[in-house]
């Protein structure tokens, strides 16, 4: 390369420019950036694995057409398929209505046999029907290996699935560690995941799997299930040596193991507290249990100060699109007449009061109707003190298809009518009997305007 002396003759600027400009060129030239060499190597894992991810479709019968899809992968040579459990559910619920089926990257196609599932870590396996053919001993498609370690944080890894139908897909991001806000042990993946990809694989780069594919949150900020889940349910099915038979019954014992375990802990927890105005109420248990507050203090257009806390587990249990269980959710609210006359703040807190709902959702064919016991009474906490009224409202309903489950409401408040009120609110998802009554008893003596 020749340099034109007129660069040198009074033109020092555009020397050092065009030098700069030559040196860059070589630097980049010899050294990818890390986004070429990740989009190489997120090149790679998608030609090298995309045999073994299937389209998992959910068909109506009656139509014949896709109600929903996901993704799944094979984890065995018996062609064992994972996927989640909310991809599958419909299926699941009502197979009279729908089948599975699955569609391979080569283009081929058949039916699956819900064969297993973990609903609370979101995941199910299936398998292909049989075809009383040579077709159906053939092997559905290449297994993918699972890690048998948790990889580092901050190394990249890749997830792939079918988004929106429009073909299987590789998305590089992030592995994060696992998340410390949630109950249930949930990867945190800084990538996109999109409608279609749950029940997929998140890859390392050495193609193993680090995650199942579950959901999202916007922003790049993606969850997983991790692959050590995966790797219990297969050893229980491998066990078991068949399939489940009534899987009402599988869910229901899952759903009742994990609230034991959830509601032994919390309540072994020494509970700790936070002023609300005159009263005591629960703070933040766990780290899964978050909590948020506010008032309006600063108003000077209010009638009456306010100040309220709500605190809410991090995460539930999908059953289906129209039915959660797991939430756990508190809330507290403090109340002050201020510009009110006594009948006029009687009336806001009786309005208040009765405005209450459960936490989670659900409709009359997953549940029952509430039944409600109610307490009134009434007390001089001091001579001083004007007598306070309080009223408590304990309501249960139970889960239709899983016996020994409810979902109950707790509901109490405690006025004076003519100066301030304090409610205080619990709603438990999906527990026992006697779980509910123990954390009712440990709530109350800690919720206490004092």
């Amino acid at each position: 390369m020749s340099i034109d002396k007129n660069l040198l003759q009074g033109q020092p600027f555009r020397l050092v420019v065009l030098l700069f400009i030559v040196l860059l060129t070589v630097f980049l030239t010899a050294r990818p950036t890390s986004g070429f060499a990740q989009s190489n190597s997120a090149r790679a894992l998608f030609a090298d694995n995309k045999a073994g991810i299937l389209q998992i479709r959910i068909i109506d019968i009656t139509s014949g057409s896709k109600s929903a899809i996901g993704s799944g992968f094979v984890v065995n040579g018996s062609g064992l398929i994972a996927t989640n459990y909310h991809v599958v559910q419909m299926a699941a619920s009502k197979p009279e209505q729908y089948r599975i089926e699955y569609l391979s990257a080569d283009g081929a196609a058949g039916s699956l046999n819900l064969v297993d599932v973990d609903v609370i870590n979101d995941l199910a396996l299936v398998q292909r029907r049989s075809q009383g053919s040579s077709e159906g001993s053939k092997p559905l498609a290449a297994v993918l290996p699972l890690a048998a370690a948790e990889p580092d944080i901050g190394v990249p890894v890749y997830a792939l699935g079918n988004p929106l139908d429009l073909g299987l897909t590789v998305v590089p991001g992030t592995y994060n560690g696992i998340n410390q806000s949630s109950y249930h042990p949930r990867v945190h993946f800084t990538g996109s995941l999109n409608s279609g990809m749950s029940g997929g694989p998140t890859l390392n780069q050495a193609g193993e799997v680090v995650g199942i594919n579950v959901s999202t949150a916007g922003n790049q900020v993606s969850f997983l299930v991790p692959v050590t889940a995966l790797q219990h349910l297969i050893a229980e099915h491998q066990l078991r040596g068949q399939g489940v038979d009534n899987m009402a019954l599988r869910i229901g014992q899952q759903l009742l193991a994990d609230q034991d375990k959830k509601f032994a802990q919390m309540l072994s927890l020494d509970w700790s507290t936070i002023a609300l105005g005159e009263a005591t109420v629960v703070n933040e248990l766990s780290p899964f249990f978050r909590c948020w507050g506010g008032s309006n203090s600063s108003s000077e257009k209010a009638q009456l100060l306010s100040a309220d806390r709500t605190c809410r587990s991090e995460d539930n249990i999908y059953l289906n699109e129209k039915f959660n269980s797991g939430v756990i959710e508190h809330q507290f609210f403090w109340l002050e007449a201020d510009k009110l006359n006594p009948l006029q703040f009687y009336t806001y807190y009786k309005r208040l009061f009765s405005d209450f709902a459960p936490g989670n959702k659900a409709r009359e064919k997953d549940v029952g109707d509430y039944q409600c016991e109610t307490e009134f009474v009434a007390t001089n906490n001091l001579e001083a003190e004007p007598q306070r009224k309080t009223k408590a409202v304990f309501c249960a309903r139970a889960y239709k298809d899983y016996p020994q489950l409810y979902d109950v409401l707790f509901l109490q408040g405690t006025v004076d009518e003519s100066r301030a009120a304090f409610i205080s609110h619990f709603t438990l998802a999906g527990v026992s009997r006697d779980n509910a009554k123990a954390y009712a008893r440990k709530f109350m003596e800690v919720a206490q305007w004092r």
